[in-house]
């Protein structure tokens, strides 16, 4: 073949890539649009470019640390790692986390070292439906645990290896991060419609990163990756975590397994991609099966767009208060009146506030005849929920009375 057939084929090949993707691009924007008007989530999820250096080219830990701002001594990564966006990048981390600690997570620590002392000695499975990827709210909790379980829509997504910043920048890519980041550490929480568009695979790429973070900077050491589906009995089965040859069926994540660096204790992480709505979840379903097939959790519940408030939320709320020995929530988890209905022992701490506007229909008069009750209420010493302005936050603990009567201490 001349040059010159060979430099018309090369154009040619660029023009269908440029072509396909374009077109790609557009069904995409129109589908998340269409989702956004709608309400609804498909049940295929798209995996799609997943970063083009694995664990088994570059260590899981040392992605997993890149990401998190933390040196990795890797001369793979020395490049990124002196680039000056990297550099701002960690310096911003560093502060921000210190503060975190400092003024969140030290405090929610030592106050369920207090509340919840028994608790947290027995809890081995920790449930964190719509947690996303906001996995450092169920380590300050429960930093003991051995499993835990997140759930969230978003997709899992994958670490970013050197090759990837070769086909957008180190500034663009270091800066999604820092906004979705600063965005949680000022309010607590992520915003659903705000990950649709930072997580896709043209941003951050996915929950894997943000998760990978929080454990990095708990101290932990990641050991482990594999993607996790469920077959038809609802038994989770593992897979390599790499891109898959077509769309694969929610629900559908992955486990990361780690160790607590200071302690040696293994600890694993699950995070599911699943909607949990009653048309996707319910009896007979796959994740549905599973969760049902087990006993003794603990559940934490925090800014859940009071979902299960919800007519099309009925399957997860009865099978959080048939499963869950002790349930930690704000008032936009369970409804009270079912909370007492179920004759749970339950303790008020906090200050109950009207919801926030984007929830002002979502107000609960026995919930706050309850809070008026001051001697049944004690203090709360940290941040947890959607008041992060006015600083009005409740926190429920309800846990199964083994006498079967209701109390509310």
């Amino acid at each position: 073949m001349s040059g010159r057939s060979r430099a018309i084929l090369f154009k040619s090949i660029i023009l269908i890539y440029l072509l396909i993707n374009s077109a790609f691009s557009l069904w995409a924007k129109e589908d998340q649009n269409w989702q956004e008007v709608s309400g609804y989530e498909p049940a295929v999820l798209p995996i799609l470019f997943p970063a083009s250096t694995s664990p088994a080219v570059l260590p899981l830990n040392d992605l997993a640390r890149l990401v998190s701002g933390l040196p990795t001594g890797q001369p793979a990564l020395k490049a990124i790692e002196e680039d000056q966006a990297w550099i701002k990048y960690r310096a911003f981390l560093d502060q921000a986390w210190k503060k975190l600690e400092t003024e969140q997570l030290s405090l929610i620590e030592a106050w369920s070292k207090s509340e919840l002392a028994e608790e947290r000695e027995k809890t081995d499975f920790l449930f964190y439906p719509f947690g996303g990827p906001d996995l450092v709210t169920a380590l300050a909790f429960f930093p003991q645990a051995k499993v835990y379980w997140l759930v969230g829509l978003e997709p899992g997504g994958y670490l970013p290896g050197p090759d990837d910043f070769e086909t957008r920048s180190l500034a663009s890519y270091f800066s999604d991060l820092q906004t979705i980041l600063s965005d949680y550490f000022q309010k607590g929480y992520f915003i659903t419609r705000e990950m649709t568009e930072d997580l896709n695979p043209g941003r951050i790429n996915g929950v894997l990163p943000l998760l990978c973070l929080f454990l990095e900077r708990t101290g932990h050491t990641l050991t482990d990756l594999k993607r996790v589906e469920f077959d038809e009995q609802g038994q989770p089965f593992e897979s390599e975590y790499a891109s898959p040859k077509q769309r694969i069926k929610r629900p559908v994540g992955f486990k990361l397994t780690c160790l607590q660096t200071d302690s040696g204790q293994s600890q694993t992480v699950y995070y599911i991609s699943c909607d949990l709505s009653d048309e996707r979840f319910g009896p007979g379903t796959k994740f549905f099966s599973y969760l049902n097939s087990l006993d003794h959790w603990s559940c934490l519940i925090k800014s859940a767009s009071y979902l299960l408030h919800f007519k099309n939320f009925q399957h997860l709320r009865q099978l959080l208060l048939n499963k869950s020995q002790i349930i930690i929530q704000d008032d936009s988890g369970i409804p009270y009146k079912y909370l007492l209905a179920d004759h749970r022992q339950i303790k008020l701490y906090g200050r109950y506030g009207a919801p926030v506007k984007d929830f002002s229909k979502m107000e609960q008069k026995e919930l706050q005849a309850a809070y008026e009750n001051k001697d049944r209420v004690k203090p709360l010493p940290f941040h947890f929920g959607y008041h992060w302005r006015s600083h009005l936050d409740s926190l429920i603990i309800a846990e199964k009375n083994p006498s079967g009567g209701r109390q509310v201490e």
